[in-house]
């Protein structure tokens, strides 16, 4: 694994862990008053399905981990709905899901361009 890719495996792993403990969080009633927790819900799933895109090589991995993060979001909204006492959120949800899937379609577009220009790149060498 290249030096970059192993930065972001850890910027994504750290992402998850922060995700995980955020879950335990009851301050958070700040961001639903002002109506900004579906933006980070959104941003957030979408750099966390993003991601794998990018790191791993083989495109079924990636693809496979990046999917892997729908389970994991319905799983913090159901840790974050007992601890805060507001129950699963499923507007939440929904913006998680709707992140994942922006995400792995930015995802999807960057690998085929990366591959087109290796492509490009071996029929034409300079």
């Amino acid at each position: 694994m290249k030096p970059y890719h192993s930065r972001l495996l850890s910027f994504w792993l750290l992402l998850l862990a922060i995700l995980f403990l955020a879950s335990f969080l009851t301050a958070t009633a700040i961001f639903h008053v002002l109506n900004i927790d579906v933006i980070f819900h959104i941003l957030l799933y979408s750099t966390l399905s993003f991601l794998p895109m990018l790191i791993f090589r083989k495109r079924k991995t990636a693809f496979l981990l990046s999917l892997a993060v729908a389970p994991l979001s319905f799983f913090f909204e159901f840790l974050h709905g007992q601890e805060s006492g507001w129950g699963f959120e499923w507007f939440d949800a929904f913006a998680n899901n709707i992140g994942i899937m922006a995400g792995i379609t930015v995802g999807l577009f960057v690998r085929l361009k990366k591959h087109f220009e290796n492509e490009s790149a071996n029929i034409n060498p300079l």
